[in-house]
């Protein structure tokens, strides 16, 4: 298990402008997957899965994409957070925090499509939250008013406190024995993001002048995307943990406030033109298309397998939309 010392920190590349993509390959907004009669929110996907929060209902649901079946996975003694960053999605495992009414306490609770099984991962005491999962494991954290991150091994069941000090610990995601964070553990008091993995004895930070947060592993583990916030400028960051590269995705001009990576792509809400919108870059060309540029408000955008979704509102109520990216993008 790595211990809470870091055993290296490296700082942020200069400033880039990522190349835009041709007008004629601008792209409109998706297809709309959700109808209920409240807000459908903080959508995440999986393969042929996308789960998202029901407000009318104050339920977790499970969107099929092959057969557009819709199903209620959550129960009414594991009712989902209304808040962001409370629900994730890989493969057949699904994460959310909740309470039970029952007994006034908080949860994280996890879900195996393929079973149907439901099954907390905490004991109902403390304050668990910003949930992550992959195949093998489940992350989160909890604690006191700062936080430490814990890990729980689906196959075996048993947890482990992974950090226990005295910094914040905010935001977890997992990617198979790798595992990452939101950390203020610097001289200077400000987020960076940390990057654990089983196999290694030490924490890497990565960051600069800032707040660095809300990190998202790629599926497959290799590349890590979060946002960098340094007084009035936000950008997205990339790392690929095999070469150990960095990259600024964003160009000073944009405004990011949620990314998530999969594949060859980055996703992200961004608010450079005055309300959200979606963007799409593409790792190995360089190259920023824009998902949707309208007078709409969309964010909260997941990929995978080249299928992203977002919460938008453009019916006036906020609704779950897919779209797949084109070839060539």
């Amino acid at each position: 298990m790595p211990t809470p010392v870091p055993t290296v920190t490296s700082t942020l590349p200069p400033a880039v402008q990522p190349t835009r993509a041709p007008e004629s390959t601008l792209i409109g907004a998706g297809t709309q997957i959700s109808s209920s009669p409240g807000d459908n929110l903080f959508p995440a996907i999986s393969g042929d899965n996308i789960v998202w929060y029901d407000n009318d209902s104050a339920s977790i649901q499970l969107y099929e994409i092959p057969s557009g079946n819709l199903s209620t996975i959550s129960t009414t003694t594991s009712i989902p957070l209304d808040l962001p960053h409370e629900l994730a999605i890989d493969g057949m495992n699904v994460v959310w925090t909740g309470g039970d009414p029952r007994t006034g306490g908080v949860a994280v609770y996890l879900y195996d499509i393929a079973s149907g099984r439901l099954q907390p991962v905490t004991n109902g005491s403390g304050l668990p939250g910003y949930p992550g999962v992959s195949e093998e494991f489940v992350v989160w954290i909890d604690g006191d008013e700062l936080g430490d991150l814990y890990l729980y091994e689906i196959a075996s069941g048993n947890s482990t406190q992974v950090t226990d000090d005295p910094y914040e610990q905010i935001l977890a995601d997992v990617s198979g024995g790798t595992f990452v964070w939101a950390d203020n553990e610097t001289e200077g008091g400000d987020l960076d993001i940390a990057v654990a993995s089983l196999n290694e004895s030490g924490v890497r930070l990565l960051g600069d002048a800032g707040d660095d947060s809300y990190p998202d592993l790629s599926s497959d583990g290799n590349r890590l995307a979060w946002i960098n916030a340094n007084e009035n400028r936000t950008a997205v960051y990339l790392y690929d943990l095999s070469t150990e590269n960095i990259t600024q995705v964003t160009g000073e001009s944009a405004q990011p406030d949620a990314v998530a990576v999969d594949g060859d792509h980055v996703v992200y809400s961004d608010w450079r033109n005055g309300n959200l919108d979606i963007y799409l870059y593409n790792i190995s060309t360089g190259v920023e298309t824009p998902i949707t540029e309208d007078p709409y408000a969309q964010s909260l955008p997941d990929i995978s397998e080249g299928v992203v979704v977002w919460m938008g509102n453009n019916t006036g109520q906020w609704e779950i939309y897919m779209w797949e990216v084109p070839g060539g993008l």
